[in-house]
């Protein structure tokens, strides 16, 4: 099972939000969603600054970037 990783970023990281083995690319996504949520529902305040969950796999490439300012 992959794993993968998750940072709160702007321009560059900010904060380890953890990591996780997952099924896949897919699963990961999911993840960033709910924490993406979980964050903006504790500080809403990072929503209106280019804030995003960066995803990456062991190997270090990029998965997808969530924007905290699409989330509703």
């Amino acid at each position: 099972m992959p794993h993968y990783h998750f940072d709160l970023v702007n321009w560059k990281g900010i904060a380890y939000q953890g990591g996780a083995d997952l099924a896949d690319d897919i699963a990961a996504m999911d993840s960033a969603d709910a924490i993406a949520r979980r964050l903006l529902g504790e500080r809403p305040e990072l929503r209106k600054r280019y804030y995003a969950i960066l995803v990456t796999n062991d190997d270090g490439a990029e998965v997808c970037r969530l924007p905290l300012e699409i989330i509703h």
